[in-house]
């Protein structure tokens, strides 16, 4: 029953929050805050998070709710597969008008055989009862739906790495294209006002 009522909990998540809200955010801040949403479950393992940022990627505009969310689920799956005293490394890289977050831990890896199916609702590596099979699947449906996509690379017994690529300003490069210009002309008047 606990089981059934994570799965309903997370697919609801999925399907109930179809509108982005994003605003402007500093990068760095919401990378550290969440790293320390997990940084006792990691200490609980001995495993050192380190973090690598890029300063050129001070501030993006996306929402900040679901970018967290997919932090924390890759976060929470690197722990989950890096032995104790490991190490986990969240990278940032600048891509000109995009950002990669990387997600890299020296666990075991991914099997050849399970690589396709990662992504897919209910696969699942843990024990019975331990995970639903649907974090990744959720993750890229976040990551997606932020105009972005996600990327997976793995050796056996040297790690993974989950790359998420994310425009830096998508949303309001959207909103122009879709002729909707009426918030931002107020912005821009609110602005203007002020000087």
């Amino acid at each position: 029953m606990d089981r059934a009522g994570r799965i309903t909990h997370q697919l609801l998540g999925v399907v109930r929050k179809t509108d982005l809200v994003p605003s402007e955010l500093n990068l760095n801040a919401l990378i550290d805050d969440t790293v320390q949403l997990v940084s006792r479950e990691a200490s609980n393992k001995d495993i050192e998070i380190v973090m690598e940022m890029d300063s050129a990627v001070a501030s993006v505009w996306v929402d900040a709710y679901q970018l967290r969310q997919v932090l924390i689920n890759l976060l929470t799956n690197a722990i989950h597969a890096t032995p104790k005293q490991g190490n986990i490394a969240v990278i940032l890289e600048d891509m000109g008008n995009q950002f990669a977050l990387k997600i890299k831990d020296n666990g075991e890896g991914i099997p050849k055989e399970n690589m396709e199916k990662i992504f897919e609702p209910f696969f699942s590596t843990k024990s019975p009862g331990e995970g639903t099979g649907l974090g990744l699947f959720v993750t890229r449906g976040i990551v997606e739906k932020l105009g972005g996509k996600i990327e997976m690379e793995s050796r056996l017994g040297h790690g993974t790495v989950f790359s998420v690529i994310l425009p830096k300003y998508h949303e309001v490069k959207r909103d122009l294209e879709e002729g909707n210009h009426l918030g931002l002309f107020q912005k821009i008047k609110k602005s203007l006002q002020g000087h």
